[in-house]
């Protein structure tokens, strides 16, 4: 009896597997394609003026987070990243100051915590922006950990990205980041999936720190949420980007939601005025 009980369980596990293998896929392909551009949407001379414009712009309220954090990311290493995955031809300048209060943020964190190994999700990988930022916090450091990013977009399969090297052709997420592969192979694992199912099945026993930036909607926060807020002790940090109400109302409610329900602290650093981002550390005592 326990034999057959043993074989009908697998097969059990066996169509689940194979159904979320299919959602997944599912999921994967209207974006496998042209999720972007189906074609260059302009020179490399028009990406990098607005390059040039944007790297120019002071950010007092990020400057101030960065001395209360007492770390700062390189700024010209930064600009040097964001040219190929944050410029962008869009009807809104570009803005990536979120890159500064992740790596930041991550450091304050390593100092005031010690930990022989630090578990970090992200939700909504895109170009890798913002993984990139967070591996090099840990780089810098000296820290040992490991970031799990999720996208539905494709890491290894050559698209247009609406960005300054489309002029040379689809290329691979993984090649776009060619210049970070080091860095990358050390801390990213990059995982292309809906955060809804995917996120459930990370082996996490515990997240440090998470950054949520996929799907702006309340349910899908929620979601998110539902598989990362169980896994995290005091101390423990969620970052929301795009904490805008005008922009991302249901962003702005999921958030707000689950520090008030779930002890989370809220610390909100307004870039512009199109951009905020709410960083929520859970209370008790850190351990």
């Amino acid at each position: 009896m326990r034999s057959i009980m043993n074989r009908a369980r697998r097969a059990v596990d066996r169509g689940r597997d194979r159904l979320l293998a299919a959602l997944d896929a599912s999921a994967r392909k209207p974006y496998a394609q042209a999720p972007f551009c189906s074609a260059p949407l302009a020179p490399p001379s028009e990406y990098r003026r607005i390059w040039t414009e944007a790297r120019s712009v002071s950010y007092p309220a990020v400057d101030r987070y960065e001395e209360s954090c007492g770390a700062a990311i390189d700024p010209e290493w930064l600009h040097q990243l964001a040219l190929p995955t944050q410029i962008t031809i869009k009807t809104s300048p570009p803005c990536y100051q979120h890159g500064r209060l992740l790596y930041s943020t991550l450091a304050r964190y390593m100092r005031l915590r010690a930990h022989d190994h630090l578990n970090i999700v992200e939700t909504g990988t895109a170009r890798g922006f913002s993984a990139v930022c967070l591996a090099k916090a840990l780089q810098d450091a000296g820290a040992t950990g490991k970031i799990v990013s999720f996208d539905v977009l494709p890491h290894d399969t050559a698209i247009l990205w609406n960005c300054l090297l489309d002029a040379d052709g689809p290329r691979t997420r993984a090649a776009l980041l060619g210049a970070y592969a080091d860095l990358i192979e050390r801390y990213v694992v990059f995982h292309c999936g809906d955060t809804k199912r995917a996120l459930a099945n990370v082996s996490f026993p515990r997240i440090h720190f998470a950054f949520l930036d996929s799907v702006h909607t309340y349910d899908h926060v929620m979601a998110e949420f539902a598989s990362i807020g169980t896994r995290q002790r005091a101390g423990d940090l969620l970052f929301f980007d795009d904490y805008t109400p005008e922009a991302y109302p249901g962003v702005v409610r999921a958030a707000d939601e689950i520090c008030r329900v779930h002890a989370y602290s809220a610390t909100v650093v307004t870039a512009s005025d199109h951009r905020r981002y709410l960083i929520a550390e859970k209370r008790g005592n850190a351990t």
